[in-house]
């Protein structure tokens, strides 16, 4: 199809896209044939188990070898392929516009400029756009769900041109907003997404982790396979200031005036038991995490997403 050019895709990105897959490893509920598997039997592929012969099933799935070793009829069944039904979640709270130009406040220069916007809100619509694409390319179907504290925009899976043009544009009139809810929009969508499938949460996962990490566990309960890509930019984890700065709470609004020199082995190690905290939880509920930096070109983090979760 035509690829015009959006703010988040590019017609070079959808030539980087066109030979990648992206497959789960659990089963799925679909509509039509496609990459991934379903939970439904049939006579497809991949053999999966026995079932007694019954009348007017095809000859030609006996497994003969059975009869030879018990003198009774069985059937081979198989299991079908098919599309994936995928959710794209979107934080767009307050604190996903940190980035190139928020940290550059604080310095006279910024030191890593971000190959795909200058925040990550916009690094994290890159990823969304190329996720949505790639997966439309694949003949899945997918949606989009923008928040913060509330639902602010929701897409319905769909596929083909006319839908990712939907989310390609809708994409553009969003900007970082409120205080964020992650773990209540989580709440929501394993409610109100009735079959089971694929929910990919690009967020900066910054609320209170143990409630996200029951809204996931919620998911995972509702039997959907879940990818966390979680968007960090450097300067935030590792707080690389060098003279004193005026901090903002890019959410409350409330000040802080700190010298970074002072906190900072403090600050790393909360970040880092903050991020071991995430990794490990999501472990135990077999969730992919992936850390996605804003410094990584948007390709490459793609790619390492699909090695970090490939179902194969």
């Amino acid at each position: 199809m035509p690829i015009h050019r959006y703010k988040y895709f590019r017609p070079t990105q959808a030539a980087q896209l066109r030979r990648l897959e992206l497959t789960v490893r659990g089963v799925v509920e679909g509509v039509f044939a496609g990459l991934h598997k379903s939970p439904h039997k049939g006579f497809s592929i991949e053999f999966a188990e026995h079932r007694e012969y019954v009348p007017g099933d095809e000859i030609k799935h006996l497994d003969w070898t059975v009869l030879a070793r018990t003198d009774r009829l069985y059937v081979k069944q198989y299991e079908q392929e098919t599309n994936l039904r995928a959710t794209i979640c979107l934080d767009a709270s307050a604190s996903m516009g940190f980035g190139n130009a928020t940290a550059a406040a604080g310095e006279k220069k910024s030191k890593t400029p971000r190959p795909d916007g200058t925040n990550k809100f916009e690094y994290a619509c890159v990823l969304a756009a190329s996720l949505a694409y790639m997966l439309s390319n694949q003949q899945d179907v997918v949606g989009l769900t923008v928040f913060d504290s509330d639902i602010r925009l929701e897409i319905p899976q769909g596929n083909g041109a006319s839908h990712l043009d939907q989310i390609f544009a809708q994409l553009e009139k969003i900007t970082p907003g409120k205080t964020t809810d992650v773990a209540d929009t989580l709440h929501t969508l394993a409610n109100k997404v009735p079959r089971r499938g694929l929910v990919i949460l690009i967020s900066d996962l910054m609320d209170d982790p143990e409630k996200i990490m029951l809204a996931l566990q919620h998911l995972k309960h509702a039997r959907h396979q879940m990818i966390v890509l979680q968007v960090l930019d450097r300067a935030e984890t590792d707080l690389t200031f060098n003279r004193p700065v005026t901090f903002q709470d890019m959410e409350d609004g409330s000040r802080l005036q700190i010298d970074p020199k002072l906190i900072r082995e403090d600050y790393q190690r909360e970040f880092q038991a903050f991020l071991d905290f995430v990794r490990l939880r999501c472990g135990q509920y077999h969730i992919d995490h992936v850390l996605a930096f804003t410094d990584v070109p948007w390709d490459v983090q793609i790619r390492e997403m699909l090695r970090r979760t490939s179902g194969k």
